[in-house]
This record gives C-alpha cells, structure tokens and sequence, in this order.
C-alpha cells in the first residue's frame, strides 16, 4: 500500500511541474500572438493550467526544495497571466 501512495504523489508531483511548465508556454505564446483569437484561446489553457497545478499543490507535500521551486514558477506563470488580463 505505501508504493501505491508513493506512487500517487510522485504522479501528482509531476503533473504540478508539467502543468506549470505548459501553462508558462502558452502564457508565452500569448504574449506574442498577432490574433485575437489565438490570444485568448492560449490565455485561457494557461489558466487551466495555473488552476490545475494550485489545486493539486493544495492536496500534497512537498519537501521544501521543491516546494520553493514550484512556488517559483507558480508566481511567474501568475504574473505572465496578470500581463495577458487575468484578474488572479
């Protein structure tokens, strides 16, 4: 049972990082989209995925290496979707 709960955090733990590390992508692709459209389809994806990532930070521990980390790129991805007009 515990390989199973380690399992179970190692996968949310990666999801975390994948969903930072897309949504600072499409926060990027945002910035410098020339179509409307494209703006805020890439926009709103980059919030689903600040979303996904706070709701899966809420539900485990992280050692604070990692923790830091991710609160790092958390707040960058914040700031890019504040740029973009997303009232976070």
């Amino acid at each position: 049972m515990d390989d199973l709960i380690q399992e179970t955090i190692d996968s949310a733990r990666r999801l975390i990082h994948t969903e930072l590390e897309t949504g600072l992508t499409l926060a990027r692709v945002a910035s410098v989209a020339r179509y409307q459209d494209k703006i805020d389809r890439n926009r709103a994806n980059a919030r689903k995925a600040y979303d996904t990532a706070l709701k899966y930070i809420a539900r485990i521990a992280l050692p604070s290496g990692e923790s830091a980390e991710i609160q790092h790129k958390l707040e960058k991805l914040k700031r890019e979707l504040q740029q973009l007009g997303e009232a976070i």
